[in-house]
């Protein structure tokens, strides 16, 4: 049980610090979102990489803090009932949707990361008159939902301890 504790604690972990460090994107994506606008308004030299580069950065930011969402709780979830339910009730109601989730999810890793591979190996790029690469976002987006799943099989393997040991805090070292 001690190996299993550590192992949730490493995804924990793993998903708190590139949540926090995915967030650090926004500054890229504002930087080039600014120097767009000023290359296309003030001086009319649009430029054709910075939409791609805007889009790579921003698909990489959302996806690989997915896990860092689940982790803190921030999913979007109808709580009209669950709010009320005792910690009990909503951890069985927890593993029921967990199965589902799993099964997108790991179904999801399994498409994306074959997606991801297949546009590394044809060096895939976009239509556009930049010609950027596109597989830098299909890497971002397969890691981004096996990060995901990784949280939800660790928050699972957290709702079976409680539900058999009684304990409401999870103890993950934050």
């Amino acid at each position: 049980m001690k190996i299993i504790s550590t192992l949730v604690k490493a995804v924990y972990n793993l998903n708190n610090w590139v949540g926090k460090a995915v967030a650090f994107l926004v500054l890229p994506i504002v930087a080039v979102s600014m120097y767009e606008v000023i290359a296309r308004y003030v001086f009319n030299a649009p430029t054709t990489w910075a939409g791609q580069i805007l889009s790579i950065l921003f698909v990489a930011m959302v996806v690989l803090g997915g896990g860092y969402v689940l982790l803190e709780d921030g999913h979007v979830r109808m709580d009209a009932f669950y709010a009320r339910w005792s910690l009990r009730r909503r951890t069985k109601m927890d593993l029921v949707t967990a199965i589902f989730f799993l099964l997108f999810a790991g179904i999801l890793a399994w498409t994306t990361s074959e997606m991801a591979w297949q546009s590394i190996l044809l060096n895939e790029r976009s239509w556009s008159a930049f010609k950027g690469p596109i597989y830098p976002k299909k890497i971002a987006l397969a890691l981004g939902v096996i990060l995901l799943l990784l949280q939800g099989i660790a928050q699972l393997v957290e709702k079976i301890r409680i539900l058999r040991q009684g304990k409401d805090k999870i103890s993950d070292g934050r």
